[in-house]
């Protein structure tokens, strides 16, 4: 089954283009689904995480490094792997994680803050559980205490096999950020394929045309979805501000 594509240049449109999603994928037998969404800046990236777009790194020495010189700056030390690993995805470094959110406007702003005034931004839209029944033969989400979860994150140092194919993972909401952006994970097997190419059942891809941004930014800030909104702190409070006053959204 081809990946569904779909363009929408107003906010109507994208809340219309996200219910037929939810419609076309829902069923009688298994309930109305909820989707998850990815919002990305440049329409023509692929869903491949930080960690197989770096091929030359050593992911044991950056988890260690990362864990031994956080600590003292972190006002809760993490108490699992799986907890570090969310950490680092959150702070930029890479891993096998893609982020994404159970919210379509959420993925939306993540895909027009930035200035997309020369390029097509995108909102991927997949259904999880129907990953995992392809990826781990059960439609069960992934929780980071779940022993199939632990074959996706050995510990450090240890060279352990890890399945092939992504799977879908729920992290805990355990910072105001993840749980504001309503958070939650793919993670990339053993497979460094765009997860586009690897899975395409329930996958679809709405494009943001560059000429549509800006209108389309202005009217999710009229919709409350803003910087502050998703970054409660003085960084999301500022760039609110620069967004509203200096870039005229």
């Amino acid at each position: 089954m081809p990946i569904k594509h779909l363009t929408c240049t107003s906010l109507p449109e994208f809340i219309s283009a996200a219910a037929a999603l939810v419609e076309d994928w829902s069923d009688a037998e298994t309930g109305e689904i909820s989707p998850w969404y990815r919002g990305q800046k440049r329409a023509d990236w692929q869903l491949i995480p930080g960690h197989y777009r770096h091929s030359h790194i050593s992911p044991d020495e950056i988890r260690s490094e990362f864990v031994l010189k956080a600590t003292d700056l972190l006002p809760r030390v993490p108490s699992s792997d799986w907890e570090w690993y969310f950490l680092m995805q959150h702070y930029g470094l890479p891993t096998r994680l893609l982020d994404w959110t159970t919210g379509s406007l959420i993925a939306l702003h993540f895909a027009l803050c930035h200035d997309t005034a020369q390029q097509d931004a995108a909102v991927w839209t997949i259904d999880p559980w129907r990953l995992n029944h392809w990826s781990l033969s059960s439609p069960d989400l992934l929780l980071s205490t779940d022993e199939a979860a632990s074959r996706y994150l050995s510990p450090l140092y240890t060279a352990a096999h890890i399945p092939q194919r992504p799977a879908a993972i729920v992290p805990p909401y355990n910072s105001p950020r993840i749980t504001v952006q309503r958070g939650a994970f793919t993670v990339h097997g053993s497979s460094a394929s765009p997860l586009e190419e690897q899975y395409k059942a329930r996958l679809s891809k709405i494009t943001i045309p560059a000429d549509a941004a800006l209108r389309m930014r202005r009217e999710l800030r009229n919709a409350g979805i803003s910087e502050f909104t998703l970054f409660p702190d003085l960084d999301g409070l500022s760039r609110d501000i620069r967004a509203q006053h200096v870039e005229g959204c």
